[in-house]
Parts: C-alpha cells; structure tokens; sequence
C-alpha cells in the first residue's frame, strides 16, 4: 500500500500554485510566514525546572513578484504555459448535387 505522505520541495510547490492560480507570465518567488511563540520547556529528569524554549509554527505562504535571475525565482512563462485556445472544426454543409 503506498503511504499517504507526500513531500513537496520548495520548487515543486511554486510550480503547484503557479498552475493553480493561472499564472502564465512573470517571474515569481514563495515567501513563507511563521509565527513564534517563547514557553518555558521542562527538563527531563528534573522536576520543577524550566529552559528557555521557542515554539515555531508556518502560518502562510504568499506567492510574490520576482525578478529574473533571483534566487529561488521561478518562470511561469516557462512551467504553465497558457493552453493554446481550442481549435473548432466546422461542420462540413452538406450540399445538395
């Protein structure tokens, strides 16, 4: 049975939220937010003392404009290029000989 976890690496993801999101030009980055939190952690085998200790959590991620040749940047032009537009056949009439 294949697991459920899937890893994604930075790249990929861009790349995800890029199609996503049909974006088809311009040159994009993926910041990432985080929220912190200081708590007093416990110590293992000594009751009743703390250390100093911090909490991170990632609370977002936002897709951003970028330039080209920025680190980590990403060509939508060159991973989600817009679909060329379907093409329609006519009917053929049919005439009467």
């Amino acid at each position: 049975m294949v697991g459920r976890e899937r890893r994604f690496s930075v790249h990929d993801l861009l790349v995800a939220l890029l199609r996503d999101q049909n974006i088809h030009d311009g040159f994009w980055g993926l910041t990432v937010q985080f929220e912190a939190e200081g708590a007093a952690v416990p110590i293992a085998g000594k009751p009743g003392e703390n250390l100093p200790g911090l909490a991170v959590a990632v609370s977002g991620v936002t897709l951003t404009p970028a330039t080209e040749g920025e680190n980590g940047a990403v060509d939508a032009s060159l991973v989600n290029p817009p679909r060329p537009a379907p093409v329609r056949n006519r009917a053929k009439v049919k005439t009467l000989q």
